[in-house]
């Protein structure tokens, strides 16, 4: 599987902090849920979070200061 490119990425966000703070805690979500798992692999975590994250299945929210 092959990641998304960051041209496809930034249409999502147009912070590369937001994008990488997003697919780091949507992975660590999901490696929680697979931790369990015997084929659990962090690296296909953090694919499957880019996949949805490039997909729209993540949203990136922002704080009002």
């Amino acid at each position: 599987m092959r990641p998304p490119s960051i041209n496809k990425l930034m249409k999502v966000s147009d912070s590369k902090y937001a994008i990488v703070v997003a697919v780091a805690k949507r992975a660590r979500a999901l490696s929680e849920l697979h931790k369990k798992d015997e084929n659990w692999r962090l690296s296909s975590m953090v694919s499957l979070a880019l996949d949805e994250v490039s997909g729209g299945k993540v949203r990136i929210k922002y704080k009002k200061p």
